[in-house]
């Protein structure tokens, strides 16, 4: 007896740094280029999280590939609970927090 509506393993993509960008107004995360993971596919994640901190923060993250029939294959965090920023981008994540802050500061006046 089959339990899975599919016969193939999943794929997993261990360690993959993710960036946070602005599409179609909301924040999203796409894997870096130069990756076994494909940049064009989106990561999926806790809205919370992704807009926890500033646009432009990388973050690195175990992903498992999802191909849903008929349509867009995309990315899936394993521990959707906790987003993990990446210590090898701590310069750039550092100076993206900073304007993050000043700029959420900026808004309550």
């Amino acid at each position: 007896m089959r339990y899975s509506l599919f016969n193939e393993q999943p794929i997993w993509y261990l360690d993959v740094f993710a960036e946070s960008i602005v599409e179609r107004g909301r924040v999203r995360l796409r894997p870096l280029d130069g990756q076994r993971a494909d940049s064009t596919l989106r990561i999926e994640c806790s809205r919370k999280l992704r807009q926890k901190y500033g646009v432009g923060t990388v973050f690195k993250l175990d992903v498992r590939l999802v191909r849903p029939h008929n349509k867009k294959p995309y990315l899936i965090c394993r521990n959707r609970k906790e987003l993990t920023r990446a210590l090898e981008y701590f310069e750039r994540n550092k100076r993206v927090q900073i304007e993050h802050l000043i700029g959420t500061q900026l808004s309550l006046f």
